[in-house]
């Protein structure tokens, strides 16, 4: 099997705190990760679990309070952690692109799409403004964008959300990376529009042999659009494995959580299923499961020791109960 495109190990991302007599907030705590080559891997979990955070600590685009504890980010034989400032915005947009929550945050108000798209190519590529031209029109097309030659010409604010985010996408794939992070790209759109987003993200990392990191907080939203998926929670990985045989066969009681809370797995007019009590304050963890206290099978050593990723079936879990509860039906399965 090839090395992996992406190897993230043994991760620890800290906060500092403002005050002297507070203690330092571990955030990501021994995250591993890996994506390989045209490899579609989701990252999901709720907000707060530090999945924003983990793919921005791939790129070093954290905040100045947040820094690296331990671990070693390689991408492509490159140990991205020991690399200087200028060295990673060679990797930035060129080998790994980015697509943010909200793509007004992602453009520029004052520029043209057009003006944006040739200041991403040709800060990065030795080819003349014409060919930029082709190159950035080529994108616009591909991600399906209508009238593209009269859309290079307008600013963000003339689009629509959707057409917004297909702009973020062309500029993702301009440079033609290796690696594409999407960090919720779908949150400020509808419904209508998330699904054809995804899919079309999806169908294009899958043409030009992108590999892609989507980070979702919706398991079924990236079910469809991944080939693996990892679930996250309190700045660990709790569960990992392929996508279709995690959600019809999830071990870890988190997980359960997910899947029971999504809206097709109520009956018409039931209220949804919600995982009761709230993610824990960080600090406040020690030597225990992260989960426990929002655990209905939790037992003593859940409370004592912290459990270890192991094997189970077709993936691996961090739990010492490994339960599946009554109420999900080892039977139904979530429709694909």
């Amino acid at each position: 099997m090839s090395k992996p495109l992406l190897t993230v190990s043994d991760l620890h991302v800290s906060f500092m705190s403002r005050w002297q007599h507070e203690p330092n907030v571990d955030v990501l705590r021994g995250v591993n990760l890996q994506v390989r080559r045209g490899e579609r891997v989701a990252l999901v979990g709720e907000s707060g679990a530090g999945k924003s955070l983990l793919a921005t600590s791939i790129i070093q685009l954290f905040e100045s309070s947040a820094h690296i504890l331990k671990g070693r980010v390689e991408f492509e034989r490159q140990e991205l952690t020991q690399l200087n400032s200028k060295q990673l915005r060679q990797i930035r947009g060129r080998r790994i692109g980015m697509i943010f929550q909200d793509p007004m945050t992602n453009l520029n108000p004052s520029l043209t799409i057009e003006q944006q798209l040739l200041q991403c190519i040709l800060s990065h590529r030795n080819i003349s403004r014409k060919e930029a031209h082709i190159v950035a029109l080529h994108k616009l097309r591909q991600v399906h964008i209508p009238a593209p030659e009269t859309r290079m010409q307008q600013y963000p604010h003339q689009l629509s959300a959707g057409q917004r985010q297909r702009a973020t996408i062309a500029m993702a794939l301009a440079l033609e990376p290796a690696l594409i992070i999407a960090d919720e790209p779908t949150s400020a759109l509808d419904v209508t529009m998330q699904a054809e987003v995804m899919r079309l993200l999806s169908h294009l990392c899958n043409n030009n042999g992108v590999a892609l990191l989507i980070i979702s907080h919706d398991l079924s939203l990236v079910a469809h659009a991944s080939d693996r998926c990892l679930i996250m929670y309190a700045g660990q990985i709790v569960e990992q494995g392929p996508t279709k045989m995690l959600i019809n066969d999830a071990q870890h009681p988190y997980t359960q959580g997910l899947i029971k809370a999504l809206p097709n797995m109520s009956s018409p007019g039931q209220q949804l299923y919600q995982i009761p009590g709230q993610m824990p304050q960080l600090q406040e963890l020690q030597q225990q499961c992260s989960f426990a206290k929002r655990c209905e099978h939790a037992e003593d050593i859940c409370y004592r020791q912290a459990p270890l990723m192991a094997p189970h079936g077709t993936h691996q879990a961090s739990c010492h109960i490994l339960a599946r509860p009554a109420e999900l039906d080892p039977d139904t399965e979530l429709t694909l």
